[in-house]
């Protein structure tokens, strides 16, 4: 596992990949061994080989009129239902071309729970990221659809901005990006939440932080087989790898009201005082 200054064992790059100057996300789907990207100045989504290199070209391109892109820095991937979400938009996971969507959710996605057929989305943003909580949706909900089933927001959660989120065995995974202006704050971190989870709850765990290593969170993504939470973080310009074995032992379950749930593990005593002010202050 590469760590530290490791150099890349391959590079995707050229003027015949098609990829832009900047790339906020980027997918490995195993199920068909290829690596999803959104090209957002091209309005377009490339999918290469798992084993692409070199000035070697997508095998697939999403884009066109029918499509309704309009430039995507998120996409998401559904290995179970083999579909594609991008921009509240809905493509079979194999649309090539300009091929219209096959339907519209009433939210941005961020992450896919195939096993209790859900969508987790942000509140409060204007694009792929960046709310100010998470909600819970049907993944059959129709595109006029007002409300979700479940809204994880307030105080408490500590979330300020929403960036990448993953779900695995009944847990949501979410970075959270603190930083507000220029100033180290000390507020961002990867929590956790249970997919029942409803309301201004704690994060089950933190990871990262608060007043911890990671600064700016961008992308995240989850390693099953070894038990790890892996994070970019922008301001560090790397790749933090964390060993979280309990998200990957036990399903998520509603939180006992009496108790209010696990604890925030990783933050000091202050912290949880220091996210209500500040969040009380955005919100106004």
């Amino acid at each position: 596992m590469a760590k530290g200054g490791d150099a890349p064992i391959r590079r995707i790059e050229g003027q015949t990949t098609l990829l832009g100057r900047t790339m906020h996300a980027i997918h490995y789907n195993p199920v068909r061994d290829e690596i999803v990207v959104p090209q957002q100045f091209a309005q377009a989504i490339l999918t290469f080989r798992g084993a692409a290199s070199g000035e070697e070209p997508p095998i697939r391109i999403l884009q066109g009129p029918r499509t309704q892109l309009r430039g995507s820095s998120g996409v998401v991937l559904d290995y179970v239902n083999n579909e594609l979400i991008t921009e509240r938009k809905v493509f079979p996971l194999d649309a090539n071309g300009n091929v219209a969507p096959i339907r519209t959710t009433p939210f941005t996605v961020l992450a896919v729970d195939p096993v209790n057929d859900l969508y987790v989305g942000s509140m409060g943003g204007g694009g792929e990221e960046g709310g100010t909580g998470l909600i819970i949706f049907d993944r059959k909900a129709p595109s006029n659809a007002e409300k979700p089933l479940r809204a994880i927001t307030g105080p408490k959660t500590m979330l300020v901005q929403v960036m990448r989120t993953r779900v695995h065995n009944g847990w949501i995974i979410a970075g959270n990006d603190g930083v507000q202006s220029e100033r180290r704050n000390g507020l961002s971190f990867v929590g956790v939440w249970s997919i029942n989870d409803d309301g201004d709850v704690p994060p089950r765990w933190t990871i990262g932080g608060p007043q911890r290593m990671i600064i700016k969170p961008r992308g995240l993504d989850i390693d099953v087989k070894n038990q790890t939470v892996i994070v970019s973080d922008k301001e560090l310009n790397g790749v933090l790898t964390y060993h979280v074995p309990e998200i990957f032992r036990e399903a998520g379950a509603p939180r006992n009201a009496q108790s209010g749930g696990d604890g925030v593990l990783a933050a000091g005593q202050s912290t949880p005082g220091m996210f209500q002010n500040f969040w009380r202050r955005i919100r106004n």
